[in-house]
């Protein structure tokens, strides 16, 4: 399941979550009526584009990070990935409240296909991911096309509710954010 050092990042990650105030808690999304219910909502608004919301995705709720049934099946790398693009959404709800980031993910400006809010937070979570690509992988797992593709795919179709249509606004910002990781890299 990976190798010590993704053990170590792991575990070391979950202890600073636990010394946080409020402490970030994991949960089954299996074990909620509410994300059942969460489940069942997006299939019906995405006329079942996103049906994968039980079974693959994460999602924070304020202290909470929601997870799948099959957490433990997936390495302490891709653990740790995960975690770290959700912790920019507790900070988010710390920053935002909870009103403020139903308003902001949920309605800003609109619920579906220009959901600015909602593209705006998730952007900032997505930055870190490709930061954290490159910690974990090195920089040319950040720079992936196909990474790129995936976070293209989920900014514009059914996973976050057809949320941004602007593929070329998530290139550039995926473009800027590199740029912006290569000026702080080390130089050999």
């Amino acid at each position: 399941m990976g190798t010590d050092v993704d053990r170590q990042r792991y575990d070391g990650l979950l202890a600073e979550m636990a010394q946080r105030d409020p402490p970030v808690i994991i949960r089954l999304k299996t074990t909620s009526a509410l994300q059942t219910f969460i489940d069942r909502a997006l299939r019906v608004l995405t006329l079942g584009g996103q049906d994968r919301y039980l079974t693959e995705y994460v999602t924070t709720l304020g202290a909470t990070i929601w997870v799948p049934a099959t957490w433990e099946a997936w390495s302490h790398r891709a653990r740790y990935k995960v975690l770290r693009h959700e912790l920019v959404h507790v900070r988010q709800f710390e920053r935002f409240t909870w009103p403020g980031m139903v308003l902001i993910y949920g309605f800003f400006p609109l619920p579906a296909g220009l959901a600015w809010g909602r593209a705006m937070l998730e952007w900032e979570a997505y930055a870190v991911t490709l930061e954290v690509e490159a910690e974990v992988d090195g920089p040319e797992a950040a720079r992936a096309p196909a990474l790129h593709d995936e976070i293209v795919r989920r900014f514009t179709g059914p996973d976050y509710g057809w949320m941004w249509p602007f593929e070329g606004w998530v290139r550039r910002r995926i473009a800027r954010t590199l740029a912006a990781m290569s000026r702080r890299e080390p130089v050999p």
